[in-house]
């Protein structure tokens, strides 16, 4: 890698920002810098104003994956437009274009709602499982039986099937 940038806050800060909020990691700003992840961490811990643009860049952009991902979750109305040329049937001439705006509504995705229900409100939707090892393994609910017990079921299994002939 060549030698390392010497920082300069006119330059990278805003560089830094703009990289940011399109979701740039430090990784990706260190390879538009063409510096090391090392480098960017060095930076972000000694010049804060450095810190600040890529922080407060990687909160802008956060929050418009956020606002995205709710909007997704609880359906959405946007605007399509759609351009119609009409053509006269008997001289084939194209008439001038007329433009048409569509009202659209956008279903409630419900992947996106599973995942904000399961982020949001981990109490009452959490998808964890939790899994205890203690030793014993239980492959059958007849396993702790006795041997009587095993017998009554079996008789009582009998008498059903004796019932059914």
């Amino acid at each position: 890698m060549p030698t390392p940038l010497k920082y300069n806050p006119a330059y990278h800060d805003d560089w830094a920002w703009s990289l940011a909020i399109k979701g740039a990691t430090d990784q990706d700003i260190a390879d538009a810098f063409r510096v090391s992840r090392r480098t960017i961490i060095r930076w972000r811990q000694t010049y804060p104003s450095f810190n600040t643009a890529c922080q407060s860049g990687k909160e802008v952009a956060d929050a418009k994956v956020k606002k995205s991902l709710f909007e997704r979750a609880v359906g959405f109305e946007y605007q399509e437009k759609e351009s119609v040329i009409d053509v006269d049937p008997r001289t084939g001439e194209q008439k001038p274009v007329r433009v048409r705006t569509l009202t659209k509504k956008a279903v409630p995705d419900t992947m996106a709602q599973m995942y904000w229900l399961n982020n949001r409100c981990r109490d009452e939707f959490s998808q964890t499982q939790k899994v205890t090892l203690d030793g014993a393994v239980q492959t059958s609910p007849f396993d702790n039986l006795t041997d009587d017990e095993l017998r009554r079921l079996a008789q009582m299994d009998e008498g059903l099937d004796g019932d059914a002939e």
